[in-house]
């Protein structure tokens, strides 16, 4: 009897010893840490970047494309119609990607894994020069504080050189030698996979971006920027760009395809200007010069009839004009609208055989959201070599801007899932007549200024479904010319049904309006800005 109640005092003992130890804590469940894991982190951060500034419908991109007349809606953008109510990605920032990155540096710092953390502070100055570009004023400094429900607006003016700092420490906490980074970025990293070379390759050529978009300011510093060119800049193939998936539940495919093609409505139409102006049919640039990409940029849905009139026709190409009040504006056309193709948003390739109603399964939809690309890196040199004299010849760097951008589309075909067979472009006997056309009217013009006007043109075209960096090229540089439902001629297209009345647009966005419920719930929040005359701080042209 002893024996048995020293065993059952000793059990008790043990079990006690046993829960002091964790065993038995059942506040304690290992499948959901109270810590958040960086490598869990990283890959979320990166998504919701991707998906928050593509052309997904009502997304940053989305909106930004009206505004560079690359895509049309029949939303209340239309007709520069912008307002607070219509800004619906700004919280998804603030609340996704920015705080992840955030919790990314603070544990990274603590457990000295260092290239989460360089690699954090990249994408972070990367989304904040996004938003600075948008809307100018925004929350930064006090926008990850502790215990701050109402962060003040800092200047965009203030926050660029803290971006340019940022930068640089992420490239300094990448080349730390000391650190143990005991745990890496690998797989998890859905841009560079864990390549370190490639995140400072792009961490500098973001740094030229910034420079180059404010070079008509007292920040550009010409000696930084030199610096920069003779540096470690992306390289062909190391493109800033994440890729997308093929996945529909959960769904991981570029927005941009997946709110389309999944539809009983589509609310993403190809702008007739930027139809005509790679058809050759604009008559003060690329004239008579039909661009190869067009298939790959667009899918027509429509065999012989469409299923209601339509207000602008080309052949197989059927859109609406921006600004438009015209009697077919609004007539329905799921099976009849051009859609986005393969080139942004992982969409159908238009092989010209296509003459049904366009869905999910005809396309792959993991088309990569791209960041920085190394044609942008060849734009952004040749215009600083024009514009500013910094770097080598402009007219070389500018072929050669061209000659990557069809290079470009070549590694998206290689790298998608996709079943087509959709035939690649580089070398082919349609894309040298197109760079050789495009280079004798750079030849041709007799002004600098028509020279960038090129430039730019071909880089708005290559930036197609990457918006927001040709909304901010417009704006600061005045190219490429854009569609003014005032003064431009809406003919229906050569298939069309005639003029379209167009209604008084008020001119240009040079910003966008700041949510209605950050002005509603912040007391430090500016008086809502306005969308004409409120200037980013580098649209030096229009003050």
């Amino acid at each position: 009897m002893k024996n048995i109640k020293f065993i059952s005092l000793l059990s008790i003992v043990l079990l006690f010893a046993g829960c002091q130890k964790g065993w038995l804590d059942i506040n304690n469940n290992p499948d959901q840490p109270t810590v958040a894991k960086v490598n869990l982190l990283l890959p979320s951060a990166e998504e919701s970047i991707a998906s928050d500034l593509s052309i997904g419908y009502q997304h940053l991109g989305y909106k930004a494309g009206v505004y560079i007349h690359q895509i049309v809606t029949r939303e209340s953008l239309d007709k520069y119609g912008i307002s607070g109510g219509d800004i619906t990605y700004w919280g998804a920032l603030y609340s996704g990607p920015i705080p992840d990155l955030d919790k990314i540096i603070s544990i990274g710092t603590e457990k000295d894994y260092m290239q989460y953390v360089g690699v954090a502070k990249i994408l972070k100055a990367y989304i904040y020069s996004q938003m600075v570009d948008l809307w100018g004023s925004i929350p930064y400094s006090q926008a990850d504080s502790v215990g701050i429900e109402a962060p003040v607006f800092d200047q965009g003016k203030e926050i660029y050189p803290s971006l340019l700092k940022l930068i640089d420490e992420g490239i300094a906490d990448i080349n730390n030698s000391t650190s143990v980074n005991e745990l890496k970025p690998s797989d998890n990293d859905l841009i560079y996979k864990g390549d370190m070379d490639k995140w400072v390759r792009a961490a500098n050529t973001l740094k030229l971006k910034l420079y180059n978009q404010v070079r008509l300011t007292p920040m550009f510093d010409a000696t930084a920027v030199n610096s920069l060119l003779t540096g470690k800049l992306i390289e062909k193939g190391g493109d800033f760009m994440m890729w997308f998936g093929t996945n529909t539940n959960p769904d991981d495919r570029n927005p941009g395809m997946a709110d389309e093609y999944s539809g009983s409505q589509i609310s993403t139409y190809i702008s007739p200007w930027f139809f005509e102006i790679l058809n050759g049919m604009n008559p003060n640039i690329l004239t008579n010069i039909t661009d190869p990409r067009i298939p790959y940029y667009w899918c027509n849905q429509v065999g012989s009839q469409p299923e209601n009139p339509v207000e602008y026709r080309d052949g197989r190409f059927i859109s609406i004009y921006f600004g438009s009040d015209g009697i077919n504006r609004d007539q329905a056309g799921r099976s009849t609208f051009t859609m986005v193709g393969f080139y942004p948003s992982g969409g159908r390739y238009d092989d010209g055989l296509f003459t049904g109603k366009l869905g999910a399964s005809d396309a792959a939809g993991d088309a990569p959201m791209r960041f920085i690309t190394y044609p942008d890196e060849l734009f952004i040199k040749a215009e600083l070599a024009l514009k500013q004299g910094v770097g080598s010849d402009p007219k070389g760097l500018f072929e050669d801007a061209l000659i990557a951008s069809f290079s470009l589309i070549d590694n998206i075909i290689k790298g998608s899932a996709t079943t087509q067979n959709i035939p690649l472009l580089s070398g082919t006997p349609a894309v040298t007549s197109y760079i050789t056309a495009v280079m004798a009217d750079y030849d041709a013009a007799t002004t600098t200024d028509k020279k960038f006007e090129l430039i730019m043109t071909e880089k708005w075209i290559e930036h197609w479904g990457s918006s927001i960096d040709s909304y901010t090229d417009y704006r600061r540089t005045g190219y490429p010319v854009m569609f003014d439902p005032n003064t431009d001629p809406s003919d229906g297209g050569p298939d069309g049904n005639g003029p379209v009345p167009t209604s008084s647009s008020r001119g240009y966005v040079v910003a966008f309006p700041y949510p209605n419920t950050e002005l509603d719930l912040n007391i430090n929040a500016p008086k809502q800005r306005s969308i004409t005359t409120d200037y980013i701080f580098w649209d030096v042209n229009h003050k």
